[in-house]
C-alpha cells in the first residue's frame, strides 16, 4: 500500500517523464501521430469538466470515437502499402488486438461504483489512440 501511495506521490508531484511516462504536451495532441498517449491527458481532463458522470463517460466515449476512426484510416492506408501476405499478418495482428483491447478495458467496466464507467472509457480511448499513433507510424516511410 505504501508503494501505491509513493506512486502516486511522484506522479503528482510531475515525475511522470522519469516513470516513462510521456510528458503531458506529447500526450495530449491528438494531431501529433508520433507522440504518446497517455492516461489522463488532456482529453480526460476536458471531459471531466462535464457535470455528471454520465456525461463524463459519453465525453470520453466520443474522443475514443474519433481515435477509433484515425486507426481504421491508418490501417487502410497501412494495409494498401503491404504485399498479400503482410496484409494477412496485419489482419491477424488487427483481430488480436481488437480482443486485447476489449478484454482490457472490460477489466475496468467491472470496478465498484458508477467511476467504472469514466475508467472504462478512458482505457478505450488510450488504447485506440495508442494503436492509432502505432499505425500511423508504421505506414510512413522510414527516412
Amino acid at each position: 500500500m505504501r508503494t501505491i501511495a509513493a506512486i502516486c506521490a511522484l506522479l503528482l508531484l510531475g515525475a511522470a517523464p522519469l516513470l516513462g511516462a510521456a510528458p503531458l504536451a506529447a500526450q495530449d495532441n491528438p494531431e501529433a501521430p508520433t507522440e504518446a498517449v497517455g492516461w489522463y491527458g488532456k482529453e480526460f481532463v476536458t471531459c471531466g469538466e462535464k457535470t455528471s458522470t454520465g456525461q463524463i463517460t459519453d465525453c470520453i466515449l466520443a474522443a475514443a470515437d474519433r481515435w477509433d476512426k484515425r486507426l481504421n484510416a491508418a490501417y487502410q492506408k497501412l494495409m494498401a502499402q503491404q504485399p498479400p501476405e503482410q496484409q494477412e499478418r496485419l489482419r491477424v495482428a488487427e483481430r488480436a488486438w481488437i480482443q486485447f483491447r476489449n478484454a482490457n478495458c472490460d477489466y475496468y467496466i467491472n470496478i465498484p461504483g458508477t467511476r467504472a464507467n469514466y475508467i472504462y472509457a478512458e482505457c478505450r480511448r488510450v488504447l485506440t489512440a495508442q494503436r492509432a499513433v502505432e499505425l500511423e507510424a508504421a505506414a510512413r516511410p522510414v527516412n
